[in-house]
């Protein structure tokens, strides 16, 4: 059987090479079409060209096509969303307008000033989509990797007009890395219990293949000597005062830090978790002795952006295999795809409503925890509360987000105002007014209320 695909951002060097490859290695999804919509006219064309390669390669039956967004989406028996709303410009206005008033961000994608803004950019733009799914393919999924994950599942998914889950890859990182801190051979010798929030989710539970007390190991000691002192953070990624600054690479010193106060490990890398706590990301002296960095936006994105497109096309031009062919990755969409179409139950990590999937967060609010994909949906599996040491800083994260949603569709300054006053990163809060309005100023071309 084959189905019918809608992939808008399939433009994206970055996503569309990674994960158009994991669907071509399905056996249970061969001989299904690709739509590719991308307002990047050539970069859609460079991916396309790209994945029909591999199609060749692989000896599989996929079509890939590039059409409009309503002839994608006329019939799909899935879609999948990958888009920012503005861009790196909007992206690098996120990061550094609220620099004015304390806020220094390590992301600005998911929580804050820069997570609040780009939720309102983004708000719309998919409202756009599913108003258009409803139409044109009313039992479809919308299965997106955007950030802000959580806002705009809980916007989509409140809205009534289509079905939706979010997906990220941070906890399947997590996992990745954690497996070699164990000494343990591969992700799936580890199998943990998640609750919370996208990019502030909490493992609560842990068995580890062969491993006793595996939690216990879990510890800020045991890590820093399993690191490798005098690595230096890789350049090009990482805020260059805070890289210069920062002698050796620790990735999650933070998670064990805060994994030894609060009893749960965060899974996810730190610059995301880090901006869901206050105090750390006021103070640029504070980022060397918790071995943070910022992860900045200008030019070091568009400048990977571009290596990344040329790299497709001297693959091409060159006759090389193109990698992604080799195995799948990590990333769970195709697994999500395979059981909302095939039928073959597969279990994935999902950004859902929550219907008590986490026992001690507000109903609908969006909660990210372990799920079964099959024919029938996307079902969350019931994993328990947050731990008393960590609903007081989720809970101010979730009504963040909560009026930021609000918000985003009612188009209210005065929702957005609240959202910015209840964030963790905001720690002067008399300079609400001034950064909401600096923001607005900075996105207008983007934000037309």
């Amino acid at each position: 059987m084959s189905w019918k695909i809608a992939m808008i951002g399939g433009g994206s060097v970055l996503w569309i090479p990674r994960l158009g490859c994991d669907l071509l290695l399905q056996p249970e999804l061969d001989g299904s079409e690709l739509v590719l919509v991308d307002i990047d006219a050539e970069a859609v064309k460079l991916c396309r060209a790209y994945l029909q390669e591999c199609v060749r390669r692989l000896k599989c039956h996929w079509k890939i096509s590039i059409a409009s967004e309503n002839s994608a989406l006329k019939g799909a028996d899935c879609v999948v969303v990958s888009i920012s709303t503005g861009g790196f410009e909007a992206m690098d206005r996120d990061y550094t307008i609220p620099e004015k008033y304390g806020v220094y961000h390590s992301v600005s994608d998911t929580v804050g000033p820069g997570g609040i803004f780009r939720t309102l950019r983004n708000a719309p733009v998919f409202l756009g989509i599913a108003k258009k799914m409803a139409r044109l393919c009313p039992d479809a999924w919308m299965v997106h990797v955007t950030n802000p994950l959580s806002q705009i599942t809980r916007i989509v998914s409140g809205s009534g007009l289509v079905r939706c889950c979010g997906l990220c890859h941070e906890v399947r990182i997590a996992m990745n890395r954690l497996s070699k801190f164990l000494g343990l051979e591969k992700p799936e010798d580890l199998d943990p219990v998640f609750v919370g929030v996208n990019h502030f989710t909490l493992m609560t539970e842990l068995y580890a293949k062969g491993i006793k007390n595996p939690m216990e190991r879990l510890n800020l000691d045991d890590y820093l000597n399993y690191c490798t002192p005098g690595a230096v953070l890789p350049s090009g990624t990482v805020d260059d005062l805070v890289a210069k600054g920062t002698a050796s690479t620790y990735p999650i010193y933070v998670n064990m830090f805060l994994k030894g106060i609060l009893g749960a490990y965060p899974a996810a890398d730190s610059p995301h978790i880090i901006e869901n706590f206050p105090r750390f990301l006021n103070d640029l002296s504070l980022l060397p002795k918790f071995k943070l960095w910022r992860k900045g936006v200008l030019p070091a994105r568009p400048d990977t952006k571009r290596k990344l497109a040329e790299t497709l096309r001297t693959t091409l031009a060159e006759g090389k295999e193109p990698p992604e062919i080799a195995e799948r990755s990590g990333e769970m969409l195709c697994d999500t795809l395979v059981g909302l179409l095939s039928g073959e139950p597969r279990r994935i990590i999902a950004t859902m409503p929550n219907v008590g999937q986490v026992d001690n967060l507000p109903r609908s609010a969006s909660v990210e925890t372990w799920a079964v994909a099959s024919r029938s949906g996307v079902h969350p599996v019931q994993s328990g509360g947050v731990p008393m040491s960590a609903l007081g800083f989720m809970s101010s994260v979730v009504a963040e987000q909560e009026l930021t949603c609000a918000a985003a569709v009612k188009r209210d300054r005065a929702l957005v105002r609240q959202a910015l006053f209840a964030s963790p990163l905001l720690h002067q809060k008399e300079n609400v007014d001034g950064l909401m309005q600096d923001l607005f100023d900075g996105e207008k071309q983007w934000l037309d209320w």
